[in-house]
């Protein structure tokens, strides 16, 4: 923590948890091999086996039930944030999904213009 301190000394005194874990910690409490914890294997498999592909895929069978996060897309923290924009997408369908990412362009477009 006085590395974090260093650089943002106003954090001292209100840091109330530190949690570290590691490879070894991940593979204790979690029981995964090798300390992995992302998700599924990233395999050919994963993306081409049709009975993989339906499960993970955002749109399930049950009615107005979604799924989102990292396995949904790829594995990583950014690609899991997609994720969740792309689960979005799918529930409001593509005139919707079009007209947010043309709103959300705009703003930016004008927000550009007018500084």
């Amino acid at each position: 923590l006085e590395i974090l301190f260093l650089y943002f000394p106003q954090a001292r005194g209100k840091v109330e948890v530190a949690d570290i874990s590691t490879p070894q910690t991940i593979e204790h409490w979690l029981s995964a091999e090798k300390g992995a914890a992302v998700g599924i294997d990233v395999t050919p498999k994963r993306f081409t086996d049709q009975t993989i592909l339906r499960q993970l895929d955002v749109v399930t069978p049950i009615s107005n039930l979604y799924m989102t996060g990292q396995d949904t897309v790829l594995c990583g923290v950014t690609l899991c944030q997609l994720a969740g924009v792309i689960t979005a997408f799918r529930m409001e369908g593509f005139c919707a999904a079009v007209s947010i990412v043309g709103q959300s362009i705009w703003k930016d477009f004008k927000n550009a213009l007018l500084g």
